[in-house]
């Protein structure tokens, strides 16, 4: 495991589990090549979060809400992969009732910022915009299969806009 920041960590686990560096990434890929099972979860199971990082049978396994739009699913997965290699422990992802600007969980922030990072790798996002001339946030989130305010806070912590 690493124990360094999340971006830090991100990168490695892309060097280590993605080498062919291929867009869109993969957190599934990620996920079954480091040994994390991956699966869609019951809701009731999931107690209506987007996903849950835990260990069955002694082995690490991501549980997804599989009725959420396919970018929120993605970003979940990078999500859970965060608390795995970041070894936060087990975690569930929050519900959309509990995201508020008042309630700040660092854990919770550096397996968003493991997931940003490992979907939309810094080296990747600057080079389209910075070589290939892509401007349109709508185009970004597309190549990278996130959601368009997924896409634009990223380009904003990048400095790109």
């Amino acid at each position: 495991m690493f124990l360094y920041t999340p971006e830090y960590t991100a990168n490695e686990v892309l060097a280590k589990h993605w080498s062919d560096m291929r867009l869109p990434v993969s957190p599934v890929v990620i996920a079954r090549r480091a040994g994390v099972d991956v699966r869609a979860g019951d809701p009731r199971e999931l107690e209506g979060a987007s996903g849950w990082y835990r260990l069955a049978h002694s082995r690490p396994l991501i549980l997804f809400n599989g009725s959420e739009s396919p970018t929120r699913q993605r970003f979940t997965i990078a999500h859970e992969l965060g608390h795995h290699f970041l070894e936060h422990g087990e975690r569930k992802r929050d519900t959309p009732s509990e995201f508020s600007a008042s309630t700040f969980d660092f854990v919770e922030a550096a397996a968003n910022r493991f997931a940003a990072d490992l979907l939309m790798p810094a080296t990747a996002v600057t080079w389209l915009v910075e070589n290939k001339g892509y401007v349109s946030i709508e185009a970004l989130a597309r190549e990278f299969l996130v959601s368009e305010v997924a896409m634009r806070y990223r380009l904003k912590n990048l400095r790109l806009i």
